[in-house]
């Protein structure tokens, strides 16, 4: 994804990828196909702040 892209349920995200989600920029740590209920804020095991 590109840097600052928005999250987005039903996207594949890789360890690295850069999402904003809530006017929040994320980094995500393991390879995943985000579902809702997975939002960056909820999961610190995907995503990180930052």
């Amino acid at each position: 994804t590109e840097p600052g892209a928005r999250w987005a349920s039903g996207t594949s995200y890789r360890a690295g990828d850069r999402v904003t989600y809530g006017g929040v920029a994320y980094r995500c740590l393991q390879a995943h196909q985000a579902v809702s209920g997975w939002e960056p804020p909820n999961v610190p095991a995907l995503w990180e702040r930052g």
